[in-house]
């Protein structure tokens, strides 16, 4: 599932998240989509946040799987 808190954290995480997964950051969450990213659990096994401004990373990553890429495309830029 994907979160977001007000501070403008993306966290990706496969267990409900009521508080931000940002270190430093304990803010509550939204949960912004259902959809799974289980490929973000090979780097965390318990998830991972971004800041949303950094987004634009995953998708320039030439490692980043393009399923991947295509997902965050569609969650957080529209469908494609």
């Amino acid at each position: 599932m994907i979160y977001e808190c007000p501070s403008k954290h993306v966290c990706f995480s496969k267990d409900e998240l009521n508080n931000c997964g940002m270190r430093g950051c304990d803010k509550q969450t939204v949960k912004i989509s259902l959809e799974n990213i289980k490929w973000f659990y090979k780097i965390n096994k318990n998830g991972l946040c971004i800041n949303r401004d950094d987004l634009h990373l995953i998708l320039e990553d030439s490692n980043m799987p393009r399923d991947v890429k295509t997902k965050i495309q569609s969650i957080f830029y529209g469908n494609i």
